[in-house]
């Protein structure tokens, strides 16, 4: 037997309840919860970050990070080896690489190869990018070469003035 509690509410608050439910479930990823808080924040708030967080008594902070996951460009999702592998953590390294168009386009690039290296692997063609390195690979996409300087020194001629003696 089930205990059940029959109420009626609006989508809102049945989101806010689900929400409080699913928390601390472990068989929803991050990503995932990410994706349902972008779509409630347009559904049920109007847009307004501070309207949601204040709603699901959660800090802006917080939810601003889950938001950024939600945005990650589809690239970038794909590079992972699945949505679960996908953390908030992830998306607070690589947002503001992805900001910046002459960050972002060449990590969008390498995103691409390595989710190509990962339908590979979901199809037993070689192994998965483990999550950590396809964080690592595309921060070092994004990387601009580190150029050496090299100091110019000048040579100098050192001579012997006239009157010096000996050798």
């Amino acid at each position: 037997k089930y205990l059940i509690e029959a109420r009626e509410m609006d989508d809102e608050e049945a989101f806010r309840l689900a929400d409080i439910e699913n928390r601390e479930r472990e068989d929803i990823s991050d990503y995932e919860r990410a994706i349902d808080y972008a779509d409630a924040i347009a559904r049920y708030y109007g847009g307004k970050q501070k309207s949601m967080a204040e709603r699901l008594e959660v800090s802006q902070p917080w939810l601003s990070r889950y938001l950024a996951l939600a945005a990650l460009p589809e690239a970038v999702v794909n590079a992972f080896p699945s949505i679960r592998d996908l953390k908030e953590r992830h998306a607070r390294d690589l947002k503001p690489l992805l900001a910046r168009p002459n960050t972002a386009d060449p990590m969008l690039a390498q995103a691409k190869i390595i989710g190509e290296q990962q339908v590979k692997a979901r199809s037993g063609q070689g192994p998965f990018v483990d999550p950590l390195d396809v964080v690592k690979q595309l921060r070092g996409a994004a990387e601009e070469p580190k150029v050496k300087l090299v100091r110019k020194v000048e040579e100098a001629v050192y001579g012997r003035s006239k009157n010096a003696k000996g050798l």
